[in-house]
């Protein structure tokens, strides 16, 4: 497997932010000397994302686009992006919205070694105060479920190992997902590093992660998982 980064973001009404965000992208691993693709996963999005997302791939070669034909959520889109991001042996991503400059991705390649994971978490909170008890309630029931210690599972900028990945199945496809590949690689005895990043403002485009659905949905993954015969293993 080559040397670089697999890097891949989810992109759903970011018609207005997923260009800065690529070519950040772009400009960061250039700037660090790696070898790299990107993968764009359009999430079935009601907005342009689609065609600026297909502008961007014909401007830079090394960027790619998944399209859904319907919207997959947040999970379905980072499982997505997961299956794709196969090229090189560093599979990264974050957010298309804006909110994560990655640029501070050089930090969490500092701190990776290979077999290793890397989770940010974030310095500041740049969302309502609803999302900020809403995660801190939901990571305190990680805690309690799977005594995992993160200090920020949803945090949207972590990188792996793929070779760690190779051995675990992902099947969320709600907001858990982030959780459930923490929680399965920590079984598996793969260490997780974690690094402050910032947070900004999302400026464009509008969130969905606070809604109820969305809430439920990752709640119901949670203890899906907490209770089954995969609470053993990877599966």
């Amino acid at each position: 497997m080559k040397t670089g980064v697999s890097f891949f973001c989810p992109a759903y009404n970011d018609q207005d932010n997923i260009r800065s965000t690529v070519e950040n992208v772009i400009g960061t691993l250039e700037s660090l000397e790696q070898d790299y693709e990107i993968i764009i996963v359009e999430d079935g999005s009601p907005d342009g994302t689609a065609e600026v997302a297909d502008v961007l791939a014909e401007e830079y070669p090394r960027v790619n686009v998944i399209h859904h034909s319907t919207n997959r959520g947040y999970g379905g889109a980072l499982r997505s992006g997961f299956s794709h991001a196969m090229n090189f042996d560093k599979v990264a991503y974050t957010d298309g919205d804006g909110q994560y400059d990655f640029a501070e991705f050089s930090l969490l390649l500092q701190a990776y070694d290979s077999g290793c994971a890397v989770a940010g978490y974030r310095l500041n909170r740049a969302d309502s105060r609803r999302r900020v008890i809403q995660t801190g309630m939901f990571g305190l029931l990680l805690k309690l479920l799977f005594r995992l210690n993160v200090r920020d599972v949803n945090c949207s900028m972590k990188l792996f190992s793929r070779e760690t990945l190779n051995d675990i199945v992902i099947t969320s496809d709600s907001a858990f997902i982030d959780a459930e590949i923490l929680i399965k690689l920590e079984r598996n005895g793969v260490e997780i590093r974690q690094v402050g990043v910032h947070h900004r403002p999302r400026l464009h485009g509008i969130a969905s992660g606070a809604k109820l659905p969305v809430v439920l949905a990752t709640i119901k993954d949670a203890f899906s998982l907490a209770f089954s015969r995969g609470k053993a293993g990877n599966r």
